[in-house]
């Protein structure tokens, strides 16, 4: 967030608390996201997305008067709350809404994380100070226009009343391991953000601020990664092959832009060519959800578990890599990475969903 130093100065805080405040909104879904799937299952998708963009809007709101740093943390995991709800439950949504065509579907949902991370960074550069007013209340209106466009323009959709489903996904292995998977890979893509302008800035001599900017924005065409194997598997390939061979090419591309002596021009296009295919394993992740549930009816709770995985390597990531640059250098944290990316892989190696044509089973 841009503006870490003025939550610094408003409310006399450490930049870590300042930090904190940004990253809290990741709490609800790292503790307890399956359980959000779940209600999307018992009380239907479609008003479990509505109330949570409502609770967002009016949490985004009232953040913006927030009169101590205390409420304002608290009201940040409120947001938290709702933007977990809307997550898990637009999942089952997008496969209800596009029903032959749910691969690519859920393909391109997965692109709102980094498309949504880029417009935020932007906007939120522009928001002038102070800046939680100004972000708050147009936060709140984009989501109830969101909310106003789901009720027109979804369809009902149906709810299930199982009292077991929530047990049989938990214990369910494909979906344990799919969730296990999309925590690795989402901890590899954040912490390699994290990373990446820490050691660049100390090869270039430049600051890291300014090296930041560049690898924001060549991160931006991972968005193309998490839509294409979408594409992939809907004309026959099978996901472990397309996740085999985007994370070995992420893994070569990482040890390519962070250790070698490359010009740091060269380094981004090589950064950019990790984020594109790092950026791949979620999209392949996300589309295969459905092929990973019980039932139908209980993908919702499959979408939380893995809401629940992405949140707590999204939360875990950055400072375990730079934890390891700090102690061991920079070949060890992208050793560990790529370690990470390898446990990935092994997690989903034995599951038959992720070695069939999809059009066969469909």
């Amino acid at each position: 967030m841009p503006h870490l130093d003025w939550l610094v100065r408003a409310y006399g805080v450490p930049l870590a608390a300042a930090g904190f405040a940004v990253s809290c909104v990741m709490l609800p879904g790292a503790l307890a996201g399956w359980s959000f799937g779940a209600l999307a299952d018992r009380f239907g998708a479609k008003r479990v997305a509505i109330g949570g963009l409502l609770l967002a809007a009016a949490a985004s709101v009232a953040g913006a008067f927030a009169p101590t740093f205390a409420v304002l943390v608290v009201l940040r995991i409120v947001e938290g709350i709702g933007y977990t709800l809307l997550v898990v439950a637009a999942t089952v949504i997008v496969v209800r809404v596009v029903p032959g065509q749910t691969t690519l579907a859920l393909s391109v949902w997965s692109s709102f994380a980094p498309i949504g991370f880029a417009l935020g960074q932007w906007a939120a550069a522009y928001a002038g100070e102070p800046p939680l007013i100004a972000l708050g209340v147009a936060h709140a209106i984009i989501l109830a226009i969101a909310a106003l466009g789901l009720h027109l323009c979804v369809p009902p959709l149906a709810s299930t009343q199982t009292v077991t489903s929530v047990r049989g996904v938990l214990g369910h292995t494909p979906a344990q391991l799919t969730a296990l998977a999309f925590g690795g890979v989402c901890a590899v893509l954040l912490a390699a953000v994290a990373l990446a302008p820490v050691v660049l800035a100390k090869q270039w001599q430049l600051p890291v601020a300014h090296v930041a900017s560049l690898t924001a924005l060549v991160a931006l065409p991972s968005i193309v990664g998490r839509i294409a194997p979408g594409w992939l598997l809907e004309r026959g390939m099978p996901a472990f092959t397309v996740f085999v061979g985007a994370s070995a090419l992420a893994a070569v591309t990482l040890a390519a832009a962070l250790l070698a002596a490359f010009p740091l021009a060269l380094a981004l296009v090589f950064f950019c060519a990790f984020q594109i295919l790092a950026g791949a394993l979620p999209g392949v992740l996300s589309a295969m959800m459905p092929h990973v549930a019980p039932t139908p009816a209980q993908l919702g709770t499959v979408s939380g578990m893995c809401s629940q995985s992405v949140n707590m390597g999204n939360l875990i990531g950055p400072p375990l890599a730079l934890a390891v640059y700090a102690a061991a250098g920079t070949g060890t944290a992208v050793l560990a990475l790529i370690v990470l990316l390898a446990a990935s892989m092994l997690a989903i190696a034995r599951l038959a969903a992720f070695r069939r044509d999809l059009r066969e089973a469909a």
